[in-house]
C-alpha cells in the first residue's frame, strides 16, 4: 500500500512548480541563497542609491544654506537612476521576483500551469529583445549628443536601456531549459 506522500507528484502544487522552473541555471527557489551575479548586482544597485542619495543632499543643503544649487545635479541623478532601474529590473528577473497573478493560474493543472510559464517566459524574452533593439537604435542616433550641464555623450546613460533589456531577455531564455525539464518530467509521469 502507497502512502500519499509517496503517489503525491513531483510538481503537483504551484509552489512545487515554481521550485521545478526556478532551480536551473544558479536561480534558486530558496530566498536565501544568492549567486555571484546577484551580489554583483547588489552592490551596484546599493551603491548607485548611496550616490543618488548623496548627490540629492549635496544639491539641497547647497540650494538651501548657500543659495546655490548644484545644476548639474539632476542630469546625473537621472542618468544613474536609469541604470538603477534596468539593473534592479535584472535582479528581479533572475531571481523570478516580478509581478505575477497566481489566483487564475494557480487553478489551472499542473500541466497547463507549466506550459504556461513556458509561454510566458518567450513571450517575455520576445518582449525584451524588442524593447532592447529600439532601445538600440535610439542610443546608436541619439546617444552621441552631449548633455547640457555633464557635457557627457547621454549614450553613457541610455545605454542602460539596450544593456538591461538584453540581459534580462538573456536570462529568461536561460531559464527556459527548467521549464522544459518541467514539462518533459509532467509527460513522463503521465506514461508511467
Amino acid at each position: 500500500m502507497t502512502t500519499a506522500r509517496e503517489t503525491h507528484h513531483p510538481i503537483a502544487e504551484p509552489t512545487d512548480v515554481e521550485m521545478q522552473l526556478d532551480s536551473t541555471f544558479g536561480v534558486d527557489p530558496n530566498p536565501g541563497t544568492h549567486t555571484v551575479i546577484d551580489r554583483v548586482l547588489e552592490v551596484l544597485c546599493a551603491a548607485l542609491l548611496a550616490a543618488i542619495t548623496l548627490i540629492l543632499f549635496a544639491n539641497a543643503v547647497m540650494r538651501f544654506a548657500f543659495n546655490s544649487p548644484l545644476g548639474w545635479t539632476e542630469e546625473l541623478v537621472t542618468g544613474m537612476m536609469l541604470w538603477l532601474t534596468m539593473l534592479g529590473f535584472t535582479l528581479g528577473v533572475r531571481r523570478r521576483e516580478s509581478i505575477e497573478i497566481r489566483a487564475f493560474v494557480g487553478r489551472l493543472p499542473v500541466r497547463i500551469q507549466t506550459w504556461l510559464k513556458l509561454g510566458t517566459d518567450l513571450l517575455t524574452a520576445a518582449v525584451l529583445l524588442h524593447l532592447a533593439w529600439f532601445a538600440y537604435l535610439y542610443v546608436t542616433k541619439f546617444g552621441g549628443d552631449p548633455s547640457p550641464y555633464l557635457r557627457l555623450p547621454k549614450g553613457f546613460f541610455i545605454a542602460a536601456l539596450p544593456i538591461g533589456a538584453t540581459v534580462a531577455a538573456l536570462i529568461v531564455l536561460f531559464q527556459l531549459p527548467g521549464c522544459r525539464a518541467a514539462i518533459l518530467r509532467q509527460l513522463d509521469e503521465e506514461k508511467s
